[in-house]
């Protein structure tokens, strides 16, 4: 019964989370339409930390005292979440929000990169390799990158796959420093986006605070980007990261494509091509792999 708690508990978690950050690209497409790059970042981080504090007051929690864990959380709030933030919003401004859905699924090949790299600590598996091969694959059959990528800013592009790449480290990075200080997910999560709120303000309020009108779909984006992408996310992420490592768990933008190309096609009328449904259920079979869904159970007797 255990075991299956368990398994029923990370499941939700990675669907939960690899569905909210899929939506996440076609609401900073409306956001993008009111705030520039950082400030849109710089509201999401606000909002999501002063929504995950809100949970903490509610638990009890308090923030510990150890000066390594707020320079650890900022560390990690600058490079795997300000930034991304950052790029992925100004990479929407020349690019549609189904290419960088799309883009953000090089996740996890920056990750088994860093594990193999930086963080060598935290295994890699056969089946987790395999699993992202067949995975970038399916991105790459997604994209059509046989016909190029057809954009007029490769500056765009450059920074949704930055953004992505900066993803992957922080997995591991979550694994080998934030996770053995103990912390509720709730602390370590309010630690991160904090931390980046802190970075994003003043490059924020050193320039125009916004840059169209402020309408109620805009608003909407930034308080859905704020509690959902930000807050809910990460509090359903940091225990996946637990359950199931770094290398599985950064498998979840395997399926933003997903949810991102849904949404560009349908609300914002983006094109879809036949390509990139073929190339979603590769994406779909490459995580199935990397979970090991593939593997036979062995039969327990009593």
């Amino acid at each position: 019964m255990t075991s299956e708690r368990k398994e029923r508990s990370w499941i939700f978690n990675y669907f939960g989370s690899g569905m909210i950050w899929g939506s996440s690209f076609f609401f900073i497409a409306i956001g993008n339409t009111a705030f520039p790059p950082i400030g849109l970042g710089f509201w999401r981080c606000l909002l999501g930390a002063l929504i995950l504090y809100t949970i903490m007051l509610f638990r009890g929690l308090k923030l510990p005292k150890n000066p390594k864990f707020f320079l650890l959380t900022f560390a990690l709030g600058t490079f795997n979440t300000a930034i991304p933030f950052a790029l992925f919003s100004f990479g929407e401004h020349h690019v549609s929000s189904a290419f960088a859905g799309m883009a953000n699924a090089i996740t996890p090949v920056a990750t088994v990169i860093a594990l193999l790299t930086v963080f060598r600590g935290e295994k890699v598996t056969r089946n987790q390799i395999l699993g992202l091969f067949i995975g970038v694959v399916g991105v790459l059959t997604l994209i059509g990158v046989w016909d190029g990528v057809k954009t007029d800013n490769w500056l765009g592009v450059l920074a949704v796959v930055i953004g992505a790449s900066c993803y992957g480290f922080g997995g591991p990075f979550i694994r080998r420093f934030i996770q053995p200080m103990n912390q509720p997910y709730e602390v370590a999560a309010f630690g991160q986006i904090a931390g980046a709120a802190v970075v994003l303000a003043p490059f924020y309020f050193s320039q125009p605070l916004t840059t169209g009108p402020i309408t109620v779909q805009a608003i909407g984006a930034v308080m859905v980007l704020g509690m959902f992408g930000t807050a809910i996310a990460y509090i359903l992420y940091y225990p996946l990261l637990k359950q199931v490592g770094s290398a599985v768990s950064s498998s979840v933008t395997l399926l933003t494509p997903l949810i991102a190309v849904s949404l560009g096609v349908i609300i914002l009328h983006e094109q879809l091509k036949w390509h990139e449904p073929v190339g979603g259920l590769i994406i779909l079979l490459g995580a199935a792999v990397a979970q090991g869904l593939f593997r036979r159970r062995k039969t327990q007797t009593v």
